[in-house]
């Protein structure tokens, strides 16, 4: 065997192993990615409860920052910034009732629209984008006693672990049926005010 084809055979051999490594790189990255978003299932979860009584589950690691109308929890890094909050009304159309307004995405709330994800229907109204470097994620589930709003905000970067914790943070919300004390349009003032 001449010299050159001992040089061409060294030259394949290294350009196989060279594909080989590259492989092995990407599945390590590739099985990495996986794990992270795994790993936001299998934390300790709780249940965090908003001044109303409505509540979220969500990871065991975020904390509660005191705030007297709504629910916030944040991350270690601060990056993170989840809300919760009860709005009570028993009127059709109003703020608070009407799915089809009260989470209405503009270009204030994102950079590009229409929003990555929207659903509308007449319990639910969310939408989720990307503002400034950080995805914007908006639920409202709506009863007969007004809605139950869930904010999250965190970096695109992150994007793997918290896209499947939102998930599931969203589908966990619970509002807890609350009713005025007195029912829209009447007058408590009377003897006998409205039932």
């Amino acid at each position: 065997m001449s010299r050159g084809d001992r040089m061409g055979q060294t030259d394949r051999a290294a350009a196989a192993w060279s594909r080989v490594l590259v492989l092995v790189a990407i599945g390590a990255f590739t099985n990495g990615l996986a794990s992270s978003g795994h790993a936001a299932t299998n934390q300790a979860w709780r249940v965090y409860t908003d001044q109303s009584g409505s509540s979220v589950e969500a990871p065991g690691v975020l904390t509660s920052v005191r705030v007297p109308s709504q629910l916030v929890l944040r991350s270690a890094d601060g990056m993170t910034v989840v809300t919760l909050q009860t709005t009570t009304e028993e009127r059709p159309g109003f703020p608070g009732n009407d799915p089809a307004t009260d989470l209405t995405p503009t270009a204030a709330d994102c950079d590009g629209l229409p929003p990555a994800y929207r659903l509308l229907n007449s319990q639910v109204s969310a939408y989720s984008c990307v503002k400034a470097g950080k995805v914007e994620y908006w639920a409202a589930r709506y009863n007969g006693s007004g809605n139950v709003t869930l904010h999250v905000e965190y970096p695109v970067g992150q994007k793997t672990y918290w896209g499947g914790v939102v998930s599931r943070m969203s589908a966990s919300m619970k509002q807890r049926g609350r009713h005025e004390l007195v029912p829209y349009g009447c007058d408590p003032a009377k003897e006998s005010p409205c039932r």
